[in-house]
């Protein structure tokens, strides 16, 4: 089933998780997913480089700067590339496999257009993707041609990516960041920063509580002046509302990656999440991998729609409906 996720319901969960992510990043969230293999990196340990001296105090601070900046170049032009996501669901953190889905999300101007490619190892038939491509044509024309419903979803969506702007530039207060050095994974030597809660830091939101339970490190590109890597622990529990309204568990895990995908612009790779929590009365568990591939930058909707009814003309050109 196609999903167009431009407004309220799945929408709004999906952007939670979108903003948690992004946020992450820079500091050590958990209550998202993601995107692409991250083989060299994944729980090994980089080969210290001692050679070169670290940065000032000042310099330290321009590089995050310089970093948070670019984050948010990069988070505005994400809304103009499409690419494939896959979703590995566990049970608990054993190797047990719940679900893996594969789908892929179209840029719709006020949030994606979901299409399913594969679930549980089976590719959708070639019918059934014809008729996503079809449906997203059509949500594509609605964005190209805003219908009310449309412009009102614009403006939430407009709203929530000013308050993860926001979020962005004031989550390093609530963390100290002290350097750790260089480490060299592969051919790339990364900066490595450890964030640890400020003691003095006020939360200003519920959800900039979680950073005072968050200890994070942090592996970020000097000469680009890009986050690259975070992976971070849940270092005691996360309360909502005393308690009433749900907890997260001490113990949790994430780890997020991001990549260069075309020049200036770094977007997100792989996330991983194993967390534990209660929401009211009821108990979850979210043990997750979610790999992104196959950025391509397709335009704002009036370019997008192109794309999609040249794949959709060619597809039916190969393979006729039955």
């Amino acid at each position: 089933m196609v999903e167009y996720l431009g407004g309220r319901g799945r929408e709004e969960m999906v952007y939670k998780r979108q903003i948690v992510a992004t946020t992450m990043l820079f500091l050590g969230l958990i209550l998202w997913s993601a995107e692409a293999p991250a083989a060299a990196w994944a729980g090994d340990q980089g080969t210290t480089v001692s050679s070169n001296p670290g940065p000032s105090p000042d310099q330290l601070n321009a590089l995050i700067a310089r970093c948070v900046e670019n984050q948010h170049k990069s988070d505005r032009a994400m809304e103009e590339f499409e690419r494939v996501e896959r979703k590995i669901t566990r049970k608990g953190e054993g190797p047990e496999v719940v679900s893996d889905f594969t789908q892929r999300l179209v840029p719709s101007g006020n949030g994606v257009i979901k299409l399913p490619m594969a679930q549980n190892g089976m590719p959708v038939s070639p019918d059934a993707y014809r008729a996503e491509l079809q449906y997203a044509i059509r949500a594509l024309e609605i964005a190209i041609h805003p219908s009310d419903r449309y412009k009102q979803d614009l403006v939430k969506f407009e709203k929530r990516r000013h308050d993860r702007k926001d979020f962005v530039d004031t989550s390093a207060k609530a963390f100290r960041i002290t350097w750790a050095g260089r480490e060299s994974r592969g051919s790339t030597t990364l900066a490595k920063l450890l964030l640890e809660p400020d003691p003095n830091y006020r939360p200003n939101s519920h959800l900039a509580v979680t950073f005072q339970h968050v200890h994070a490190v942090l592996w970020v590109d000097e000469a680009q002046g890009q986050f690259a890597r975070i992976e971070g622990n849940i270092t005691s529990d996360v309360t909502f509302v005393g308690g009433i309204a749900g907890k997260i568990y001490q113990g949790g895990h994430f780890m997020m990656e991001q990549s260069e995908v075309t020049p200036g612009v770094w977007l997100p790779t792989v996330y991983t999440y194993d967390v534990e929590g209660r929401k009211f009365l009821f108990g979850f568990g979210v043990h997750e991998r979610t790999e992104i591939t196959r950025y391509r930058h397709v335009g704002p909707p009036a370019q997008a729609i192109e794309v999609i009814r040249g794949e959709l003309n060619n597809l039916t050109a190969e393979t006729p409906f039955r």
